[in-house]
């Protein structure tokens, strides 16, 4: 097929999509073994979903809760979304939501900040013998310092006889 039989054939909407090549084919499965190795073997892993460029092809790039990470292509967000669905993470587009600081922190050589649990402040209302899984205690509601601030309701007998709530104080 020349050139001009497939210009005419693309203008007409019936341009074939050519078949994958057997070795394009292993090597998209070898990327989607490796990030699914990766995604597996590591903690806390996002997916981040790199466009085409006149360079890359499409990529995926998955960010482990480390910093740690693993870039691979794929053949277009559908191969994306469903590796991230058969492995349960999140898929996100880098396009708009950029990278994580963390995997700029993992190639600069700087530890992760762990929070532990004995790092975090005692829970309010937490009592020694209490079960610190529980429910947080209700809230407390703000006490005025002199009382002068609050308002308390009228007496049943210094409302006056009017039921519809105005004011007794006369002054027709």
């Amino acid at each position: 097929m020349g050139f001009s039989d497939r210009l005419r054939a693309w203008l007409k909407g019936e341009s074939k999509q050519r078949p994958a090549s057997p070795s394009t084919s292993a090597a998209s499965r070898e990327a989607a073994s490796e990030l699914e190795r990766f995604a597996r073997s590591r903690i806390g892993v996002e997916a981040f979903l790199e466009p085409k460029t006149t360079i890359y092809s499409t990529t995926v790039l998955l960010v482990a809760d480390d910093g740690e990470y693993l870039r691979r292509p794929v053949k277009d967000r559908g191969q994306a979304a469903a590796l991230c669905k058969d492995l349960n993470i999140p898929l996100y587009d880098a396009r708009k939501v950029g990278y994580p600081k963390r995997m700029r922190d993992y190639e600069q050589g700087r530890a992760p900040r762990r929070v532990e649990l004995s790092d975090l402040p005692p829970w309010p209302g937490d009592d020694p013998g209490g079960d610190p899984d529980g429910p947080p205690p209700p809230p407390v509601p703000p006490e005025a310092s002199d009382g002068a601030d609050r308002r308390e309701p009228p007496a049943e007998d210094e409302r006056g006889d009017d039921d519809r709530g105005e004011d007794d104080r006369g002054g027709d």
